[in-house]
């Protein structure tokens, strides 16, 4: 749904004080107070994002990284909440010549290398060169400056994926809420209302209670959409890290497959 659709469908669940007369400016501020609050408490609001680095901003819609000895130094931009983080070997892509005029080929996900995330207070590590054959990024703790190393060629890249807080939206703006945010955001402009401009205290604590609780089913429901409950033994045990009979043949009688459990 859009902004507009969502800002409607909370103001519907408003009822009287949907059309109330000077705190119109107010609903509209405390719907997107809301909106940034769910997403500040349950990830899997808030919207995927990705951006590309390359030495000296070299490949097209890419930020820069400039040398920093045996590492290179980049820079993270507004509210970006690192997710995962990868270098791209220049050896490993063999579309590179089309890379330098796009920065998201369809073979970078085969030459992708995880960068581990390394402590900042031994960035020096990666500066110098002690870190041979990791494959590492150190963020800054007060957020902006990153390293990353080994030091990024002219033609390697590296690309982050993160997630962030969206506290400015357009009407025509596409969000990822779905129809369970809008009630939960109803009961918290409810009750700001009834703080803020009734001054009635006793009503303000039942909707902060009942946002407070449709908040938490939220994120439960939210972590059961992202987890595997069920998790049978596989076909191919060797695969899996199960046993198998001992049959030259290739049927799959007598395997043991193991099961796994996805924890969040």
């Amino acid at each position: 749904m859009t902004w507009q659709e969502f800002k409607a469908g909370v103001r519907e669940l408003l009822t009287v004080d949907s059309d109330r007369l000077n705190i119109q400016t107010f609903i509209d501020r405390q719907i997107r107070n809301a909106a940034v609050d769910i997403q500040s408490n349950i990830q899997f609001y808030r919207k995927d994002q990705q951006v590309t680095y390359s030495l000296n901003g070299s490949i097209k819609d890419s930020e820069p990284l400039a040398d920093e000895e045996k590492a290179s130094v980049g820079f993270l931009e507004g509210d970006m909440r690192i997710t995962d983080a990868y270098l791209i070997d220049a050896s490993e892509d063999f579309d590179w010549a089309d890379d330098l005029s796009d920065s998201a080929d369809d073979n970078s996900a085969c030459a992708s290398i995880p960068l581990t995330q390394y402590p900042w207070s031994s960035r020096y590590d990666m500066i110098c060169g002690a870190a041979q054959g990791l494959k590492l990024i150190s963020i800054s703790p007060k957020g902006g400056d990153f390293y990353v190393f080994p030091k990024i060629d002219s033609t390697d890249k590296v690309e982050i994926f993160y997630d962030g807080i969206k506290s400015t939206f357009a009407d025509t703006d596409v969000l990822t809420f779905d129809e369970p945010v809008i009630e939960i955001v109803a009961d918290f402009v409810k009750a700001k209302i009834s703080r803020e401009v009734d001054h009635d205290l006793p009503l303000h604590d039942s909707y902060w209670q009942s946002f407070v609780k449709g908040r938490s089913r939220l994120y439960l429901d939210a972590r059961d959409r992202v987890t595997v409950k069920y998790s049978l033994g596989s076909k191919l045990p060797k695969l899996a890290g199960g046993t198998c009979n001992t049959s030259t043949d290739d049927s799959t009688a007598g395997c043991q497959g193991t099961t796994y459990s996805t924890t969040i």
